[in-house]
């Protein structure tokens, strides 16, 4: 099937970029793609940008590299610098308004390894990273040919699970939105459009939950959503060669791949009378079945706290300091006078928050 426009490519093509023409193996090339993604979502995280802005600079930092080479000894750029550059042009597309100063300190921290690390804007480091952003940005435009408008899977993936009427279904959107954001560390934005990712990820999300979607009159799921067999079986072989591969995690070792087989996560039309619960929507919001989803709440410090919600810095500092002892949780016998209970009190509120100076 020929590409679709400029920027979709065959597999041969992207077998044969200028980076592999200049003596990258195949292997390492796929390799300081992931990493340099990678290095676009931890800069982004720090930045606090929508996932759509970190799709659209992983597009940009692949679409380069169709065009450019990562050997920086004939005359190539290194993956990080095109990747810091790929998330400051897709901020400014994306209008998400981060200043280029916060940029430049994101992307310096990452490089470094350290998020604690102090970076004046009057230091080499600062100047370094601001100067080849700026350098490369004009590079990066002129490879791109200004093209610059990005499809994403998010926005397809949220439509067609509505199509499916199973966009209430937590476990397995979440599947479907992790393959996504994984999707963007392969060359996989470079094969298939975006609504085909997210068709992909879909099916991905099917087997990896073990969820079987009822057919919509008498069609195959995908059938109906206008995907293509041959499409989502290619993605998944570069997702299934991107985990098996696990070039990011090297040191756990990949867990065995399930059958990918579109007709396995189908639930056909006969079999949906002897199945009465299916993937479709029982009615609610989103919200309604999220939260009767959820795992039971953990007990915290005599509190609850539902699992899995994240705590900030602050909010982990702030628990950590000094308290007062748990003289609190005593019972108190009946035979208290008031009296006694309010000096009690009162003692207990002097004492709770108090540093002792040395």
């Amino acid at each position: 099937m020929p590409p679709l426009n400029q920027w979709f490519f065959t597999s041969d093509e992207v077998h044969s970029t200028p980076s592999i023409v200049d003596g990258i193996p195949p292997s390492e090339e796929r390799l300081r793609r992931a990493k340099g993604v990678n290095f676009i979502y931890q800069a982004g995280v720090m930045l606090d940008l929508p996932q759509i802005t970190l799709w659209v600079a992983g597009v940009f930092f692949h679409r380069f590299f169709m065009r450019f080479s990562m050997v920086q000894e004939k005359g190539g750029i290194h993956h990080y610098n095109i990747a810091a550059t790929a998330l400051f042009l897709a901020n400014k597309v994306e209008e998400n308004c981060r200043k280029t100063k916060d940029i430049i300190i994101a992307v310096a921290k990452v490089a470094q390894k350290n998020a604690k690390l102090v970076i004046d804007e009057q230091s080499k480091e600062y100047w370094r990273w601001r100067d080849g952003i700026l350098t490369y940005e004009e590079i990066m435009l002129e490879q791109l040919t200004f093209d610059l408008m990005i499809d994403n899977p998010y926005r397809h993936l949220f439509e067609l699970l509505g199509q499916l009427d199973i966009v209430h279904n937590k476990h397995l959107r979440q599947a479907a939105w992790a393959f996504c954001n994984d999707a963007c560390l392969t060359a996989l934005p470079l094969l298939i459009e975006a609504r085909d990712v997210a068709i992909s990820a879909i099916f991905f999300a099917s087997v990896h939950t073990n969820q079987q979607i009822d057919d919509i009159s008498g069609d195959p799921w995908w059938k109906y959503l206008n995907g293509e067999e041959e499409r989502c079986t290619r993605a998944i072989e570069v997702m299934r060669q991107f985990y098996t591969e696990n070039p990011l995690r090297k040191q756990n070792p990949s867990l065995p791949s399930p059958a990918f087989d579109l007709e396995n996560t189908r639930r056909r039309a006969d079999t949906l009378l002897s199945q009465p619960e299916t993937l479709s929507s029982t009615g609610g919001t989103p919200m309604d079945i999220d939260r009767a989803s959820r795992s039971p709440a953990v007990r915290v410090n005599g509190g609850t706290d539902n699992a899995g919600e994240a705590k900030d810095g602050a909010a982990d500092r702030a628990d950590s300091g000094p308290r007062s002892p748990g003289k609190r949780k005593e019972v108190e016998t009946d035979g208290h006078s008031a009296q006694e209970r309010a000096e009690k009190r009162a003692r207990l509120s002097e004492d709770e928050g108090e540093l002792v100076e040395d």
